[in-house]
């Protein structure tokens, strides 16, 4: 009857051996997986402060419509030249619609650009080149033609008669080849101005092609 006891409580006592080793096997499973979710998290969460700091540093790199905007605008400050000649433009290009001239009160075609000037305002060259003529026009007054290195001619018109330069004279660009005036019999209702033409291959273009 001892032996059967006994017997009794080995077994009760393996089984809850049995049931302890199961139940701490359970609670380290079940703590280890518990820590992997947690570390996966924390790299979800890590990986997001990335990729919003990256975000927020972008923010300072200046977009390419920015760039080209600013490089635009320094484009435009360096070849404004429209100070060379006067101070605003009277009268634009106009090669296939007519502009209006007030001297001669029509609609023509006016291959050139007005610049309005000062009284002796300082008429300067837009570029290094050559003088090729100085003459007095029957239309357009005191007149300069100045030939750059690239072949480009430029014809300056309604100046004073006290020209700076000569023909073939070497010049620089910024160089004074005389003084704004009103010797243009057709445009003398401009008041004191700059009549420019430019040449290309002996084809006229807009002058305001190579002064911005």
């Amino acid at each position: 009857m001892k032996k059967k006891l006994l017997e009794k409580d080995v077994f009760y006592l393996s089984l809850f051996i049995c049931i302890c080793v199961i139940a701490v096997g359970g609670i380290y499973l079940t703590n280890k997986n518990v820590d992997k979710l947690l570390s996966k998290g924390n790299t979800i969460q890590n990986e997001d402060e990335i990729h919003l700091t990256k975000e927020e540093k972008d923010d300072t790199i200046p977009t390419t419509t920015d760039s080209e905007q600013d490089l635009a605008k320094a484009k435009e400050s360096e070849h404004n030249k429209i100070n060379y000649l006067g101070n605003q433009i009277l009268r634009s290009y106009s090669e296939k619609e007519p502009s209006y001239s007030e001297t001669l009160e029509v609609w023509e075609i006016h291959k050139a650009i007005d610049i309005e000037s000062n009284k002796n305002q300082e008429v300067k060259s837009l570029t290094a080149g050559k003088v090729l003529d100085v003459y007095d026009d029957d239309e357009y007054g005191m007149t300069v033609k100045i030939e750059s290195k690239d072949n480009t001619v430029f014809v300056y018109s309604s100046l004073e008669q006290n020209i700076k330069v000569k023909k073939d004279d070497t010049i620089q660009e910024g160089q004074c080849i005389g003084y704004a005036g009103n010797t243009s019999d057709v445009e003398c209702s401009s008041g004191v101005h700059v009549h420019l033409e430019a040449y290309k291959d002996g084809v006229a273009i807009n002058p305001m092609s190579l002064l911005e």
